[in-house]
């Protein structure tokens, strides 16, 4: 029987490697960069409406409440230490309760969410314009009511298709895709979600500029108009799917 001519062939090729280079000639092939994840439009599209959402009230908040945010835990957070460094205690005190509500609100949130299953997102959102109207007919109820609901809000959506979100979280979504940046730039492989975090920001840049326009121009319906939008996301949410 005649040896294979591929076969063959390959054999000498090793051998000569082996007796005259250190370096074989059968190298690896290189690994190709990872493409983009696809990710289902409902599930994108549904998601980055929820961020926009947190940007409105957000932007409503701030200007409602002098610079105090109901989202942007990182920021009150500065303010905390600040106003304990100026030994400013009603100042201190109402932004600690306001960490505290967003927190118990994330909490509360993701019970809702693991109980009702399927209907998760849905409660969340039917919760989340109450909230918001609440803060809307009962203005001393605003500052409670509009923190608990972000915090609801962040317990919705986790995961879209294979990439994480967070929904509220602009600094780290920044800092993804700076490292993104830097891969590609030096020619490294960057994940594969690395330009998600860019259409994140967006949508919450988009938010909060409707949340200032909203309420410099609409101030009475500026709450009603968000929990309006909060109920309509709420018909479709158990229709979307990809997300958790």
């Amino acid at each position: 029987m005649r040896p294979c001519p591929r076969f063959s062939l390959r054999n000498r090729c090793r051998q000569r490697c082996r007796a005259s280079a250190p370096v074989c000639c059968f190298r690896p092939m290189p690994t190709p960069a990872p493409t983009p994840p696809a990710l289902p439009l409902p599930a994108l599209s549904f998601t980055l409406a929820l961020v926009a959402l947190a940007g409105y009230v957000d932007a409503v908040s701030y200007l409602r409440f002098a610079g105090l945010f109901v989202s942007f835990m990182s920021g009150n957070t500065t303010a905390l230490g600040v106003a304990v460094a100026h030994e400013n205690a009603a100042k201190a005190g109402e932004v600690d309760g306001v960490i505290t509500l967003f927190v118990a609100g994330v909490a509360g949130g993701s019970l809702l969410h693991r109980r009702a299953g399927a209907w998760g997102n849905t409660l969340i959102l039917i919760l989340i314009a109450a909230l918001l109207l609440l803060a809307h007919f009962l203005p001393p109820a605003a500052i409670a009511s509009l923190v608990l609901a972000m915090g609801a809000l962040n317990a919705s959506v986790h995961q879209v298709g294979s990439v994480k979100v967070s929904l509220t979280f602009v600094t780290g979504t920044l800092v993804r895709f700076g490292t993104g940046l830097a891969d590609w730039l030096s020619g490294a492989a960057p994940a594969q979600d690395w330009l998600w975090p860019v259409a994140l920001w967006l949508a919450f840049g988009a938010g909060t500029l409707g949340g200032g326009a909203a309420w410099l121009h609409w101030l009475p319906g500026a709450l009603p108009l968000a929990a309006g939008l909060s109920l309509a996301l709420a018909t479709v949410a158990r229709r979307v799917g990809g997300v958790r």
